[in-house]
């Protein structure tokens, strides 16, 4: 079961989004390069596919990178409350935020929290504004902090 720190889901919210976004400026600057270069020697038509190619998976890419853009958008508010949440566990429970571990990025009910050794399953109230912690055990007690086996 993998479990995710403070830490983690702050750092892991714009990784990806930065990615594409650097695979696109490329790809764009490459169009224009060779843009120029048919503009300049017009009888090549050997560029001018090129060209077309690398526009049609470029408007590709900015229509995965448009849908990534909306899901990274809610995934970051929903991130956002679960950091909320961490603080309000940490605070509750007396431990310290980078030690409360939950099994998700996003707040919903029943997912699991970890902190001093002991599992938790979250029951949230209908608008995410209280909670109740239950204990509970785990089945499969391999653990994995952030991913990392």
């Amino acid at each position: 079961m993998n479990f995710y720190t403070l830490d983690y889901i702050t750092k892991t919210q714009s990784t990806d989004l930065i990615i594409r976004s650097a695979v696109i400026i490329v790809l764009l600057a490459i169009v224009i390069l060779t843009s120029f270069k048919f503009m300049k020697d017009r009888m090549k038509t050997r560029l001018r596919d090129i060209s077309i190619g690398i526009v049609v998976l470029t408007f590709i890419l900015l229509g995965i990178q448009v849908e990534h853009y909306t899901q990274n958008n809610r995934d970051f508010s929903q991130s956002h409350v679960l950091l909320k949440f961490i603080e309000s566990v940490a605070t509750d429970y007396n431990v310290s935020p980078y030690n409360v571990l939950v099994n998700s990025t996003t707040l919903k009910d029943g997912i699991i929290v970890r902190y001093n050794g002991e599992d938790y399953t979250v029951h949230l109230n209908s608008d995410n504004n209280s909670y109740t912690l239950e204990r509970t055990h785990i089945i499969n007690h391999n653990v994995y902090v952030d991913g990392e086996k």
